[in-house]
């Protein structure tokens, strides 16, 4: 192999990797964020949430996978199972339920001198998102909206 082969084959795996990440993410932002009605542009929920080692390790292995003629059809069968994977994250239950595997967690914040403990939604550099209350299955997308409270940090 040829050092043009090896970058030729980083550069499809770059371009590989970030057409399943922009699937992947773009669903849990259309099922995750759009619900509750988080006021976030795509562009830096993507750069929030992208891990860029993860990613580049990833570029990497799926490069020289797809350009090694051995294994190659298996890394192309991971890969559009990956990609049927992300796909399926457009199923607005399904979409919901991963964003909020990922993205919602605990969060230690600090109102009036105490500290409190909240069920994060989302959380970016500046604000920590949360509910004021609980959902419920009836609440349209402007009660959800109205729930939501953005502590910034």
């Amino acid at each position: 192999m040829k050092a043009a082969d090896i970058l030729q084959s980083i550069l499809v795996g770059i371009f590989l990797t970030l057409v399943l990440y922009c699937v992947f993410w773009a669903a849990i932002y259309n099922n995750y964020i759009h619900f509750y009605g988080i006021r976030e542009f795509f562009n830096p929920f993507f750069g929030n949430v992208v891990n860029f080692y993860v990613f580049f390790t990833l570029a990497i292995i799926l490069g020289i996978g797809f350009a090694l003629p051995i294994i190659s059809s298996v890394f192309y069968i991971l890969y559009v199972l990956s990609l049927v994977f992300s796909l399926t994250l457009f199923v607005p239950s399904f979409g919901k339920y991963m964003g909020s595997k990922l993205l919602a967690k605990q969060a230690e914040i600090i109102v009036k001198g105490e500290g409190k403990l909240v069920n994060s939604i989302y959380e970016n550099n500046f604000y920590i998102v949360y509910l004021s209350s609980e959902i419920t299955d009836t609440d349209s997308k402007e009660d959800r909206e109205r729930k939501l409270i953005y502590y910034e940090k």
